[in-house]
């Protein structure tokens, strides 16, 4: 599996996302063609080597004609995208990053997606920036981007509404949820397309993982900063062979022993569809020997605000013990396998020995279980026969991947 991890110390924008992917190994020649595809005949994308404290980087800049870009609605840059010859799941990507956009600023300025007209984030620079860097994803192999936390800076900045404080309010839109930091700069570090982006493309929020360290590329920006280099740093790696990864959690505790029974399990079957990990109750004697339930959560750590305050809304505790766990994770993955009744869906979970085991979903087993009228157990057999069976036809491949 190829790892990605955006260091961004000092902050990220598009022009030094796209500069870091390039320094990494992109190809140039499929940034430099994306004009083109785009219909942008007059644009020109100047790429060159710079030192920035003294690290050699990339500086992309994309050199528009002088003449005022027209405000392009969600429908415009929706177009704009169905017609460029570019592949249907990028299209696709970047018109979700898109339409997230556009009901992040719907949000900011009390209106609806569909009557923001894009300024800065739907000039042919931001079109091509966010295009680009999802490209280069692809491109690079990437199977999963980390992205760390954000730096964000206090002051101001002039834009096509006029003056806004920093980070600007589509920013922090953007951000919520995530981990940011403020530091003691005056220029923008984050733009609004790239907080986008970070939050497009990344696929988790946190630490650099486990890997080896292939390659790094590094963007410049365009700030002579007072605190820190105006570099984007791309760590690229594969991950470390040790049968496990890595991450972290929150763990998210309360006591409860005033809630309806019935009401507390429904609303442990709610949790799980705002994004939990995992969460059970255990029971405990509290003071003056009431009985009660101890509720556990675990949350992914972008998430737990979110989750926390979904819990005091919907139970009756008054307050919560949240901590940052470590954990390991066994590699694992969906597979289909096939049974008598059919295909039903199963995970694949690779120990650290290399041996594979095959896991029934429980949900796949009761729904066959209810449609077949065949008793449960009988397709637990069934699943597990079926994964050795997979098992015995399937053979490591060299390139990495696993399983059946």
């Amino acid at each position: 599996m190829k790892i990605g991890y955006l260091d961004c110390f000092s902050g990220i924008s598009g022009d030094m996302l796209l500069g870091a992917f390039l320094d990494a190994g992109w190809n140039k020649r499929e940034l430099l063609e994306l004009p083109k595809l785009f219909g942008f005949d007059h644009v020109k994308i100047d790429i060159k080597s710079v030192k920035v404290n003294q690290i050699v980087a990339t500086k992309v800049e994309i050199k528009c004609p002088k003449a005022p870009h027209p405000h392009r609605n969600l429908h415009d840059i929706t177009n704009l995208i169905e017609r460029c010859h570019i592949d249907q799941d990028t299209k696709k990507k970047v018109a979700c990053a898109f339409k997230r956009l556009a009901e992040v600023e719907a949000r900011i300025h009390g209106t609806c997606p569909e009557e923001i007209h894009f300024h800065e984030t739907g000039g042919v620079d931001a079109i091509i920036d966010i295009t680009g860097c999802f490209i280069a994803k692809k491109s690079l192999g990437i199977d999963r981007l980390f992205c760390s936390e954000l730096p964000l800076s206090r002051g101001l900045v002039e834009c096509e509404h006029g003056v806004l404080p920093l980070p600007a309010p589509a920013t922090l839109e953007l951000l919520k949820g995530k981990k940011v930091c403020f530091v003691d700069e005056e220029k923008e570090l984050v733009t609004p397309t790239g907080a986008l982006l970070a939050v497009e493309l990344a696929d988790v929020w946190g630490a650099l993982p486990d890997i080896e360290i292939s390659k790094v590329g590094y963007g410049a920006g365009t700030w002579k900063l007072a605190t820190r280099p105006n570099l984007l740093r791309l760590i690229l790696g594969k991950k470390r062979n040790r049968g496990w990864m890595h991450d972290e959690v929150m763990e998210i505790k309360t006591v409860i022993d005033d809630m309806n029974p019935e009401l507390i399990g429904y609303f442990l079957g709610r949790i799980f569809s705002k994004g939990a990990i995992d969460a059970w109750l255990n029971p405990v004697f509290m003071k003056k020997n009431r009985p009660g339930v101890e509720l556990t959560v675990l949350s992914p750590v972008e998430k737990y605000q979110y989750i926390s305050q979904f819990i005091l809304t919907n139970t009756t505790s008054s307050g919560l013990r949240i901590e940052k766990k470590g954990r390991i994770v066994l590699e694992r993955k969906p597979v289909q396998v096939i049974t008598k009744w059919g295909k039903i869906g199963a995970k694949a979970i690779k120990r650290p020995d290399g041996t594979v085991d095959i896991v029934p979903e429980f949900e796949e087993c009761k729904r066959l279980s209810e449609k077949k009228d065949v008793p449960i157990s009988e397709i637990y057999k069934e699943v597990a026969l079926a994964g050795c069976r997979m098992k015995s036809d399937d053979k490591e491949k060299k390139d990495g991947q696993w399983g059946p």
